[in-house]
């Protein structure tokens, strides 16, 4: 109950915050989309909320490929809580040599390239926040089967969040970029991407969230979480 009243309160709060989120227009940061000035912008985040998340799916001391990795924020993590073993892959030469000032195995790649593949088997995957910026996200599911262990790890914005379905009966588009509209290139509900992994040969083993609207994103994640993490194994085929 204590909690309950915690989060109603630090929402009748943000009221005009959550106004603005439904009705305001945004404007874009950059003035192209280039990955490279986009993590000149952005820089060091240190810390996402789907670090936790992450951390609690992975094994201590288990070797861990990030593909999309960014800056290293997600692989920095794991390798000071679990000790992990990480190797990261990033399109931005920029966001590459910041993940390798953290000491982070990291190397330049594009995963939406055909001629992309994943070189070695990991005991984890984890493809965060990246699945939406790419023309052709089967492809890259595609060729991370037979590449991990232990499980695949995707992290996606929901667009059926309740703040884009107000935006949407108000009129306005679901805004979920952050420096320029170019950013996302696919758009997935949390149940549309759970039917994508079962046609794309995967099971869904759980789906993780760890922000949204109150408690509600954990029991109703479709419409309260603003994004999750899916834990998905190969599904197994029958002899």
């Amino acid at each position: 109950m204590k909690n309950i009243r915690r989060s109603l309160a630090y929402y009748s709060g943000r009221v005009p915050a959550l106004f603005s989120e439904i009705f305001a227009s945004k404007q874009a940061r950059l003035k192209a989309m280039d990955y490279n000035d986009y993590w000149r912008a952005k820089g060091d985040m240190r810390f996402t909320g789907r670090c936790p998340v992450f951390a609690a799916l992975v094994a201590p001391g288990s070797s861990v490929l990030d593909i999309g990795c960014g800056e290293g924020t997600t692989l920095n993590y794991l390798q000071n809580k679990l000790g992990t073993k990480g190797t990261g892959i990033d399109l931005s030469p920029q966001a590459v040599e910041m993940a390798l000032k953290k000491g982070i195995t990291a190397f330049q790649g594009d995963a939406s390239s055909k001629d992309f593949s994943v070189s070695g088997v990991y005991d984890h995957i984890i493809i965060s926040e990246v699945l939406e910026h790419i023309p052709n996200p089967e492809e890259l599911l595609e060729k991370v089967k037979g590449k991990f262990r232990t499980s695949l790890l995707i992290s996606i914005p929901n667009s059926a969040y309740y703040i884009h379905r107000l935006r949407l009966l108000f009129g306005r588009f679901p805004v979920q970029w952050a420096w320029h509209p170019g950013e996302h290139l696919r758009f997935w509900s949390l149940a549309e991407f759970g039917e994508l992994l079962a046609g794309s040969g995967f099971e869904v083993i759980s789906v993780k969230t760890h922000s949204g609207f109150l408690f509600l994103h954990g029991v109703w994640p479709n419409l309260f979480a603003d994004s999750a993490v899916f834990e998905v194994r190969e599904t197994k085929k029958c002899a």
